[in-house]
């Protein structure tokens, strides 16, 4: 199960790291210049960061896992961004 979605940021590249950053202190995670990756026992995060805009692969294991993929994106970019991105549209 697949979801992607990318919202316009001047940030991305911080955004992108600060997600990384905080999740690999939990599971493997890891960031090279404009992309990072987070892997969770029930899905994947992909994250690509240009200059004007900061995308999200998702990859879940099953429905339930890709929601909650969703949702712990959703929160962490919301928190990380200081509500300067308020919601993420999954296409």
């Amino acid at each position: 199960m697949k979801a992607t979605a990318t919202v316009q940021t001047t940030k991305a590249q911080r955004y992108m790291k600060a997600m990384v950053n905080h999740f690999g202190q939990k599971t493997t995670a890891a960031y090279e210049a404009d992309s990072g990756y987070v892997e969770f026992g029930f899905g994947r995060c992909d994250i690509e960061a240009k200059s004007d805009a900061l995308s999200f692969q998702l990859n879940g294991s099953d429905h339930d896992g890709l929601d909650k993929l969703k949702w712990i994106v959703d929160k962490h970019i919301t928190r990380f961004s200081q509500n300067e991105i308020a919601a993420l549209t999954w296409q």
